[in-house]
């Protein structure tokens, strides 16, 4: 949906008072990026004047089309845009801009500032997340075609493209013949440290055609028509579409085409020259009147032309929506006695049937994770009512795409790896938590137990790291009835994403349904609890076991306890925490195959930590754990020692 534009006064009026507005609050903060400010605001115009359907009166409209500003350094210029299209942002407002908890951070947070749609900042993500974006366009659309039925837009820059991710992701979007993404190139041939041919030298339209995507260029960034033209071309095709739009960074600035514009703040006397060189002027961050309608018109005047959802359609997919987990389901012996990863399958397959809006998938290795949804198909473009992703070996862009299908709302989401290459996708799970994105990701093959296949495939540290990212449930079910309350918590949360960890092999048959409830709800449990215990022995997934059998061989009376979630027990006061782990000069005893550093909180100084704070090693499971010390009978020998000592 598009229109003819407006004289061109009116919108070179616009565009250099973007150009102004938006340096301006960076001076004004001192610190920003003019460059893409001056650069770009053609492409931001062009979108919001003439292309994007979204209400600024209501941001989180449902079938509002979605721009992603990947190369988010440009906050200042989609703040200035999002001003004058009508959305609640003031002048006072763009006044605050890099101030504490103003509207107006230093790079787009979703949450903080009406109508941005995704927190960016981090190069190439952005562009992950707008591929996320589009995929479940495509899946929603299919089912409920009258009430979702909208374009995903992205900015990139010249740094966006050479992160690695985008290659990820911008194959996947080809794989996936995603029609209704738009991504925009603001190419401008700098990068922060000089001319970009010192560092990159790619073909970014042979590269994206390789790919799968229609490529189109404008050779002047400067001239809105060619870019509502190139656009207007992307609507017609069938495959995803790259704009590169040649842009001159800094532009009508003192810095014009070189590095030094992309992040040097005018000052007052070159801000008093730009105004000139633009033939714009604002007084105190308020744009004139026939700029502050202009966009706002235009908007509106693309809404009174959006078709009305079919009301029998709208209804089904607010049902689609808002299905939750009614039951957890049912675990036998035999069911229990299986490996992690195994119990997660069963498991998911039963709340796949109550929540039909789960999907997912795995980086190519659905059958090491079990993260399949067995009876349905593989989501491509010949069946978007497919509810596995093949996601293919891409980690990084897994976890930004996953966020990009959580930020569009309407789906649950999933995302599955070995938990050693959980590294290659750090970045994206810590802007799950940023951004508050119920993400789930399972991670299998959890420790040195994995075995024969070595080091490289064998967590040591991955674990804690991960829960020291903030706002994240980390997860180690000790249980099969944890792993099952595990996948419960993770399908209800609404406003933190969650880690599930699972071995590859079996987990045990300890434990009841109601112990894993209270392990969830206080992050610990006690699966053995004697008065006046000696020792403590606290464990966290497949070494519950090992706990367990540890106990058998010390003459003293001992407690076994399960941690699931470490974050949200140290969270505990002092007094419910000892509730589970009692403060009665019992020895503290902590086993897991992972590192050993952080589990001092829980052990105290004179405490026991079993792990290794070594790569691992290649051998069988058991002989592993033979090698590393993390067998019964020499656990509870070493035990024993200390507690004669």
């Amino acid at each position: 949906m598009s229109e003819k534009l407006v004289s061109t006064t009116i919108e070179t009026k616009t565009i250099n008072s973007l150009r102004l507005l938006a340096n301006k609050m960076i001076t004004k903060a001192g610190s920003g990026h003019p460059g893409i400010a001056l650069g770009a605001a053609p492409i931001l115009y062009e979108l919001y004047a003439n292309q994007l359907v979204v209400d600024p009166t209501q941001p989180e409209l449902v079938n509002r089309d979605r721009f992603v500003l990947s190369a988010g350094h440009g906050a200042a210029l989609l703040y200035a845009t999002l001003h004058a299209s009508g959305f609640d942002l003031t002048a006072n407002d763009l006044a605050q801009f890099r101030t504490p908890h103003s509207k107006t951070p230093g790079h787009p947070e979703v949450g903080v500032t009406p109508g941005v749609e995704a927190t960016t900042g981090p190069l190439g993500q952005g562009l992950g997340m707008a591929v996320g974006m589009a995929l479940a366009e495509a899946k929603l659309h299919s089912d409920f075609p009258t009430v979702i039925d909208h374009y995903t837009y992205a900015l990139v820059g010249d740094g966006d493209l050479m992160e690695g991710v985008s290659h990820e992701v911008a194959s996947l979007a080809g794989q996936q013949v995603l029609s209704q993404l738009i991504v925009l190139h603001d190419d401008n041939d700098i990068s922060l440290d000089g001319n970009k041919d010192r560092s990159d030298i790619s073909d970014n339209m042979a590269r994206f055609a390789s790919y799968g995507w229609q490529v189109l260029q404008v050779s002047n960034g400067n001239e809105p028509l060619a870019i509502h033209e190139a656009i207007q071309q992307a609507k017609q095709s069938k495959q995803p579409t790259f704009i590169s739009v040649k842009t001159t960074i800094g532009a009508y600035g003192p810095f014009a085409g070189t590095n030094k514009a992309h992040g040097t703040p005018l000052n007052d006397e070159q801000i008093i020259d730009l105004a000139k060189a633009l033939d714009v002027n604002i007084d105190n961050f308020e744009l004139d009147e026939d700029v502050r309608d202009h966009i706002k018109t235009r908007i509106q005047s693309r809404l009174a032309e959006k078709e009305v959802p079919n009301p029998t359609e709208l209804a089904a997919f607010k049902k689609f929506t808002h299905h939750s987990v009614s039951s957890l389901p049912v675990l036998d012996n035999d069911t229990k006695a299986q490996a992690g990863r195994k119990i997660s399958k069963h498991v998911l397959q039963d709340f796949s049937q109550q929540i039909p809006q789960l999907w997912g998938g795995s980086a190519d290795l659905v059958a090491s994770t079990n993260t399949e949804i067995v009876g349905s198909s593989v989501f491509d473009q010949a069946n978007r009512s497919g509810r596995n992703i093949a996601f293919g070996v891409r980690e990084f862009g897994m976890g930004a795409v996953m966020n990009g299908i959580a930020l569009h709302g309407g789906l649950k989401i999933f995302g599955s790896t070995f938990l050693a290459f959980s590294d290659y996708m750090k970045a994206a799970i810590r802007l799950s938590a940023l951004q508050k994105q119920p993400v789930i990701y399972v991670f299998t093959h959890d420790s040195i137990t994995v075995g024969e296949d070595g080091p490289t495939h064998q967590p040591i540290e991955q674990l804690m790291g991960l829960r020291m990212i903030p706002g994240i449930d980390v997860l180690r079910p000790g249980t099969a009835d944890e792993i099952s309350q595990a996948w419960r918590d993770a399908l209800e949360s609404t406003n933190r994403p969650t880690v599930i960890i699972l071995s590859r092999g079996g987990i045990g048959t300890q434990g009841t349904s109601q112990q894993a409830q209270t392990a969830m709800q206080f992050g610990a449990t006690q699966l053995i609890g004697e008065i006046d215990a000696k020792v403590n022995l606290i464990a966290t997934g497949s070494e519950v076991q090992i706990a367990l059998a540890v106990k058998e061989k010390l003459s003293q009376s001992a407690n076994v306890i399960s941690i699931p979630n470490l974050q949200r027990f140290l969270a505990l006061p002092t007094q419910e925490r000892e509730k589970i782990i009692p403060k009665n000069g019992a020895k503290n005893v902590i086993i897991e195959a992972g590192t050993t550093l952080g589990w001092q909180a829980v052990s105290g100084l004179d405490g026991l930590i079993f792990g290794t704070d070594d790569f691992g090693i290649s051998a069988s499971p058991q002989r592993v754990l033979e090698l590393y010390g993390l067998q019964a009978d020499v656990i509870a020998e070493k035990i024993l020692e200390q507690l004669e000592s």
